[in-house]
């Protein structure tokens, strides 16, 4: 009952106590996600407690008025506090949800924050690191994930057959203990790990392995193309599984290396909110606003050196007020900050699809030397790596000639036409865009920005009125996986803005790519692509993020994961 009141006070932007406000029905509805009915009953409900004094309107155009008896923002500071004496970060990460003053937050960031971190339940002896996420967790199927976050977790909850070493720059079997290919490079056989448990204790099977690779065949084409020269598979017993290809193809284990091909058991259906895997970590709660993941003692490799992450969703200004506020002593209470400078790259995409300006090589060119990252790092007061490449190896500063950009505009014909920019409903996407549509206006070049959520990033036909787009990649340590993952995999919007033309080059030269044995031959590749459609400014290249990640001092062993995350399953807390 207290939730529906705090979410009722919150949305309506009633704060003060012996103020009488005017109510709508239909708004409570929308904000409790009731049935009239139900509103109806809530609200005597609240009003039994003196919560609140409801007055309905009578009759055709009398508006319903309500009253509170107290402040809300004491109210608020009040339960946080409670909260905090009691160790409830759920109820606080509720509150934290809600769309109120970050003001009053602040007094008590230093003992939220003190509830953060790794923490260890002597009762149980238990180790359970505590952490706040600033955004609903999407899909945790394997065959849908695109985001970072995501596919980050997938990698705790399951295993593949083999795993890329980026040490070695090789794949290392995994689930598999061994594995060959024949003479023909066509007949690639495994022989799987015994002992190796699923989250429901049944054993790993060839028959899970065949399952897991039907299921990626009959998926979506944004996945099922890492199975498409499978043509058969046999199991000719538990331990062994055999997979035959319709060519040798010198990138099969890089896709058998990919999450998206992590085992899952043939006789229970996928569901991923009890999610049955190999992995060291097992789920053990996910709901909308939490999610709790626990070591898995039976892992068959090393066991996490903790035995529970807690994920709790709050929003993205409640995330920073509790992470990056307070004037208390920093060296005690502010959590330590790991930059991770390989985790990925921001772009730039046109839609080439679109019957307007954009289709002008001459205005997509004048939109490069508008947007002069360097000078957008200088203006924001940041440190940036300018991105020319995927590969943040191989990228170099690209040079910029905004003396050109007003004959470019005239060339292409521009007119002054609103162009639509679309970018993630993000603070630091939306900081970006707001710069870019800032210099645009300089030159005349109108841009509204539009912004999308993760879960419509992903769905068909959001592309249709995007013109230009500004998004991100997060990539795993295999970098040529990744290149070839990001160019194919439909879902990452960015590449669905190609026309014709571009889509047809793309898709040989990736075939050229991708059946390349040399790795020095597949960087040519990688460059000669990468060049190509920036000289067609089919897109272009911005930065490499700096991530960085808060944790506790306290904590040990912080190494970096792929996807720029952190890597959970090393880190610990001396006693």
């Amino acid at each position: 009952m207290k939730e529906r009141y705090f979410t009722l006070r919150a949305h309506l932007n009633h704060f003060f106590k012996e103020k009488e406000y005017d109510l709508k029905l239909e708004d409570i509805d929308r904000i409790w996600y009731c049935s009239r009915k139900n509103t109806k009953r809530i609200l005597h409900r609240l009003e039994n407690a003196n919560l609140i004094a409801y007055h309905p309107g009578r009759g055709r155009g009398n508006v319903s008025k309500i009253v509170y008896y107290t402040s809300f923002q004491n109210e608020v500071q009040t339960y946080i506090e409670d909260c905090v004496n009691n160790g409830t970060l759920d109820k606080i990460a509720e509150i934290l949800r809600l769309p109120i003053p970050k003001s009053w937050v602040d007094s008590y960031s230093k003992d939220i924050r003190e509830l953060l971190g790794l923490r260890r339940d002597y009762g149980e002896s238990r180790d359970i690191l505590h952490t706040f996420k600033a955004r609903d967790i999407e899909s945790l199927d394997p065959l849908k994930i695109s985001l970072s976050l995501e596919t980050h977790l997938i990698e705790y909850l399951g295993d593949t057959l083999v795993r890329y070493d980026k040490e070695k720059d090789c794949f290392i079997p995994h689930i598999a203990h061994h594995f060959h290919v024949d003479s023909f490079k066509k007949i690639w056989t495994f022989y799987l790990r015994k002992g190796v448990f699923f989250h429901n204790q049944d054993y790993v099977t060839s028959s899970d392995v065949a399952h897991t690779i039907d299921r990626m065949k009959n998926s979506s084409p944004s996945y099922s193309w890492l199975a498409r020269n499978i043509v058969k598979v046999t199991c000719p017993h538990p331990q062994k599984i055999e997979i035959h290809l319709d060519e040798p193809n010198p990138f099969f284990l890089r896709y058998l290396s990919a999450i998206n091909f992590c085992i899952l058991p043939a006789n229970v259906e996928f569901d991923e909110y009890v999610w049955i895997g190999t992995g060291p970590f097992k789920m053990k709660e996910r709901s909308e606003n939490k999610l709790i993941l626990e070591a898995n003692d039976y892992y068959f490799k090393e066991r996490p050196l903790i035995d529970e992450i807690h994920f709790y969703r709050v929003s993205s200004e409640a995330a920073k007020t509790i992470y990056l506020s307070g004037e208390e002593d920093p060296t005690n209470v502010i959590p330590a900050k790991h930059t991770i400078t390989n985790a990925g790259v921001q772009l730039l995409s046109f839609n080439l699809k679109r019957q307007n300006i954009i289709r002008q090589h001459a205005f997509r060119e004048a939109i490069f030397h508008l947007f002069d990252v360097q000078k957008m790092a200088d203006d924001f007061g940041i440190e940036i790596h300018e991105a020319s490449s995927i590969d943040i190896e191989r990228s170099r500063r690209q040079e910029k000639f905004p003396n050109k950009i007003p004959a470019l505009l005239e060339q292409s014909g521009y007119q002054g036409e609103s162009l639509n920019l679309y970018c993630f409903r993000h603070n630091h996407a939306v900081k970006e865009a707001t710069w870019l549509k800032k210099e645009a206006e300089k030159y005349g070049v109108q841009l509204i920005i539009c912004t999308i959520s993760y879960t419509q990033f992903s769905q068909a036909g959001i592309e249709e009125n995007i013109d230009l787009l500004m998004m991100g990649l997060s990539l795993s340590f295999d970098k040529h996986l990744a290149f070839s993952y990001a160019l194919k995999n439909q879902v990452l919007l960015f590449n669905r803005l190609f026309n014709q033309e571009v889509e047809l080059y793309v898709e040989e030269k990736l075939r050229q790519f991708e059946l390349e044995e040399e790795k020095e031959k597949r960087i040519e590749l990688m460059d000669e692509i990468e060049k190509y459609l920036q000289k067609e400014y089919a897109f272009f290249f911005l930065h490499h993020p700096i991530v960085t990640r808060f944790l506790d001092r306290t904590i040990e062993n912080v190494q970096s994961h792929s996807f720029g995350q952190i890597d959970y399953t090393k880190i610990w807390i001396p006693s």
